[in-house]
């Protein structure tokens, strides 16, 4: 029986994000999955602080909190349901929160990758036009776990609970969960103009070539009947592939640190002079007292 996991990124009780990993949850429980889920609102989880000692030094996070639990839970599960809701134009910042602290898993080199297994994201937003880049964060952190998204979806709900009107909505997320309990790997397609990995749209270009900022996936710009056309290479070479993320795990953040010993000297030398500059910290009351 697989195991489906359902993350939800907001804090409001039942609602669209909560609703909409409800729902994809039922799909895979018809395919006889079983089901559990996790509201990242209710974890301890620290920011990343930087100290790079899991990505450089092997060793184990020094901040005291869910985060390591909530990587083992996500490890464990045969496939992955996201949701989150956008706020100012991003994903929720708690989802965020989570993506900074993946060196935990990115890190672990030395051990085997787990086997594809299927995700399904969504992000919810009031505004269709307001969505911003909210999901392909999602996809990112799907990726960076070691998911495939099988299917990305955008409930435009203003008010809590409001997804549940969208027949149309409803009917392709239980879809999607029935595709999870199934185990079905194959991504549904991408709309034109969209990166076919993490549903970003919006691009760095690079000369005739266009390139996605958050997955690396590129595409050849064309010129056909009038208007501009994007034309991936496909999907098999981005930044979230086992073999992506051990080359920029060994050729740049480990290197990271040798570089950084070798000058460290000199950076003492040059930060001396900030030392000694008159500015203080502006402190809220709170930490007056």
């Amino acid at each position: 029986m697989a195991n489906i996991l359902g993350i939800v990124g907001s804090a409001r009780p039942w609602g669209n994000s909560e609703l909409m990993v409800r729902q994809v949850l039922r799909g895979a429980q018809a395919e006889g999955a079983a089901a559990q889920m996790i509201r990242l609102t209710a974890l301890r989880l620290e920011p990343c602080t930087g100290c790079m000692r899991c990505a450089i030094g092997g060793k184990p996070c020094p901040l005291d909190d869910d985060m390591a639990w909530l990587v083992e839970a996500v490890q464990g599960a045969d496939a992955l349901v996201l949701a989150a809701p956008t706020y100012f134009l991003g994903v929720a910042a708690v989802v965020k929160l989570v993506l900074d602290r993946l060196l935990m898993v990115t890190g672990r080199l030395h051990e085997a990758p787990p086997p594809p297994r299927p995700a399904v994201t969504i992000i919810t937003a009031g505004l269709e036009g307001w969505r911003g880049v909210g999901l392909p964060y999602l996809n990112a952190l799907a990726g960076a776990f070691g998911y495939r998204p099988i299917d990305s979806l955008t409930a435009v709900a203003p008010g809590p609970g409001e997804a549940l009107l969208a027949e149309d909505l409803m009917a392709r997320a239980l879809a999607a969960g029935q595709r999870l309990g199934r185990g079905e790997l194959d991504p549904a397609p991408a709309p034109p103009g969209v990166c076919p990995v993490c549903r970003c749209e919006s691009f760095l270009l690079q000369g005739d070539r266009a390139v996605c900022p958050i997955c690396a996936c590129t595409a050849a710009i064309e010129w056909e009947g009038g208007s501009i056309h994007l034309r991936f290479d496909g999907a098999t070479s981005h930044r979230w592939t086992p073999e992506g993320l051990q080359e920029h795990m060994e050729h740049w953040v480990r290197a990271t640190g040798p570089r950084f010993l070798a000058r460290r000297n000199e950076i003492k030398a040059r930060r001396a002079p900030y030392r000694t500059m008159d500015v203080g910290w502006l402190c809220p009351p709170s930490e007056k007292d």
